[in-house]
């Protein structure tokens, strides 16, 4: 491992030309698969004019959920935290929508990640109707203890043909690039052949995923049940769509949303504190119980 003499600001030199480096080697990498990867990759690009996505999404009822958590220890010093999860609905180009939220309260032995991602993914079930397309802010493969959640998701989705899309905004995933050898994210690897507006073909058999350019950036990854393989097409163009109608233009316009009513506020926090300390509970105290 090299190491440097002197503070990181004494060594910004160095840490420019490292980055340098570390860029240049990714390219090299990428150069050396680059035509196996164009012949194995099928990419279409979608041609967008400036209501275009008015049009994919008019008439369409699209959820979104998102939570927020206050950390037992972290942030209150306190063996109790809490989740709370918002989920939006609009029918777009109607003038219809709507908000309501879940909440639960989690012990210091609890695992707070799990409870949080188990409320948004049980609060997105409810709203599995066969005619709402449903966006859930991160990934549905997932890690062994999360997989019971989305599994009971992913069946109702399949049952009630309402479609599930995992939005992953910026994705570490190396799934395509370990089929050519190299330890890079999917994301670098894609950049450098990916045209804005343009996406890949579905991969995976369980859940399937594939990449899009919605930004000039990196590309973001889409994940779906694989019962929705045939409407790839129109998945993407609505994933799109929603992000084209957001604020930044990146990021889908119902997932924004969700994720601003889930913010746990100042005033909500202070009353959770003020709640807590009413009862003279803190992890200092119990700390002390033996």
């Amino acid at each position: 491992m090299n190491s440097y003499e002197g503070s990181l600001m004494e060594n910004i030199a160095k840490f420019k030309d490292f980055l340098k480096r570390y860029n240049e080697e990714i390219e090299v990498k990428r150069k050396k698969v680059e035509d196996r990867l164009l012949r194995y990759l099928r990419i279409e690009r979608v041609e967008v004019d400036r209501k275009w996505h008015l049009r994919v999404l008019d008439g369409r009822r699209v959820v979104g959920v998102d939570g927020s958590q206050i950390s037992p220890l972290r942030e209150l010093g306190i063996p109790i935290g809490v989740v709370q999860v918002a989920k939006i609905w609009v029918v777009h180009g109607r003038g219809k929508y709507g908000k309501s939220y879940r909440t639960t309260f989690v012990k210091l032995e609890e695992n707070l990640d799990l409870k949080r991602f188990q409320l948004e993914i049980d609060t997105l079930t409810e709203e599995m109707d066969g005619r709402s397309w449903l966006f859930f802010d991160g990934g549905l493969i997932v890690v062994d203890e999360l997989k019971d959640a989305v599994g009971r998701a992913i069946r109702k989705s399949e049952e009630t043909e309402t479609p599930l899309i995992g939005y992953i905004d910026k994705s570490f995933s190396k799934d395509l690039a370990r089929r050519f050898g190299l330890d890079v994210y999917d994301s670098v690897l894609l950049s450098g052949i990916m045209d804005l507006f343009s996406y890949t073909q579905p991969f995976g058999e369980e859940i399937c995923y594939a990449y899009m350019m919605v930004n000039p950036t990196m590309p973001v990854r889409v994940e779906y049940p694989a019962w929705m393989r045939d409407m790839h097409e129109e998945v993407m163009r609505v994933v799109l769509a929603e992000c084209l109608l957001g604020k930044t233009r990146g990021y889908p316009y119902i997932l924004e949303r969700a994720h601003h009513y889930s913010c746990i506020d100042a005033k909500a926090r202070a009353s959770f504190m003020k709640a807590v300390k009413s009862h003279g509970v803190s992890f200092k105290w119990m700390s002390k119980i033996r």
